[in-house]
């Protein structure tokens, strides 16, 4: 009963590049919440510009998660581009795969 389309390289491109944006969220707002987790009880004595250093991985987490799911599909590929320049985004291309397997039917249909 479900259609099966194959995606166009552009749209696979595209796909990937969102589940790219929403993997590094991801990591972002996880470290940010471990942290938050881990150092629970010291809360009090940090300085403030922890808390902000915290709130930016926060937000900037959030931001991602929500400008992968939900940006246009023409800006992905230049921000994925741009947020992958390092040797270390290896690690998460590859944590983002499983995400894409998600996404791809999702997107796959627009």
């Amino acid at each position: 009963m479900a259609m099966s389309r194959k995606l166009k390289a552009s749209d696979a491109t595209a796909t990937y590049c969102r589940s790219y944006l929403v993997t590094l969220g991801l990591v972002f707002a996880a470290l940010s919440i471990f942290i938050w987790q881990r150092d629970s009880s010291a809360v009090a004595t940090w300085p403030w510009w922890g808390f902000a250093i915290l709130a930016a991985f926060l937000l900037g987490g959030i931001c991602l998660i929500s400008f992968g799911l939900l940006g246009p599909s023409s800006k992905m590929e230049n921000w994925a581009e741009v947020s992958s320049r390092h040797e270390a985004s290896l690690i998460i291309m590859a944590l983002a795969y499983p995400v894409y397997l998600v996404l791809a039917p999702l997107y796959g249909r627009r």
